[in-house]
């Protein structure tokens, strides 16, 4: 009878002590990753790993880090597992989304951004991401098409007049694309976005007279 509680007691202290370094594990490599030390943190997450810990959130800091570390290939890994874990957080998908687009993996980008919407419908910011993304990949027209549900969201601003110049810059239509540049212009009260003064004495002598 001793020994068999002596063998509880004893499960029970390394429970306690398993759970107790997990927790020091957590604490260690969250200091580290907050003081920038994205490769000591990394160590720390991988721990937890061996461990069991095998959550959305170590998975995204182990993302976070890989990200920040220089290797975006097996910080997807990482996303994609914390996404199966957690499957409803935009932010995963936007992490994804921006390596993606970085990678100029356009379609797989875009399918990330639009997932954003799911759970934040009424977003405009997604759209403008969306549309900017459909410009590098060079379609236009669709780029036109995303800018128009962000204005339905969140109005006219200087992001929306400025995607249109530019799309319509591209699809040679020079007078939309300076009737924009110079809405984006009104709305950059501060003078803060040079190149749209650039671009309307580049294109737009002709048309503001």
């Amino acid at each position: 009878m001793r020994n068999f509680l002596g063998f509880i007691l004893l499960i029970c202290s390394f429970s306690v002590y398993f759970c107790q370094s997990k927790k020091e594990i957590k604490k260690e490599g969250l200091i580290a990753f907050n003081n920038g030390d994205f490769v000591s943190a990394k160590q720390h997450y991988l721990k937890l790993l061996e461990k069991g810990d095998k959550t959305w959130e170590t998975y995204t800091i182990l993302g976070d880090c890989e990200l920040q570390t220089g290797d975006e290939n097996q910080a997807l890994e990482y996303y994609t597992k914390a996404q199966e874990k957690n499957p409803i957080y935009s932010g995963l998908y936007l992490r994804k989304a921006t390596i993606l687009r970085q990678q100029k993996k356009f379609d797989e980008a875009i399918l990330n951004f639009r997932k954003m919407t799911i759970t934040n419908p009424t977003n405009p910011q997604i759209y403008n991401m969306i549309s900017s993304t459909y410009y590098e990949k060079g379609d236009y027209k669709q780029a036109l098409s995303e800018i128009e549900q962000m204005v339905k969201l969140g109005g006219e601003n200087l992001d929306s007049s400025y995607g249109r110049a530019l799309s319509y810059l591209k699809l040679d239509k020079i007078k939309e694309s300076c009737e924009e540049l110079n809405k984006a212009d009104k709305f950059d009260t501060n003078n803060e976005n040079k190149v749209v003064d650039l671009m309307i004495a580049q294109h737009c002598s002709n048309y503001n007279r």
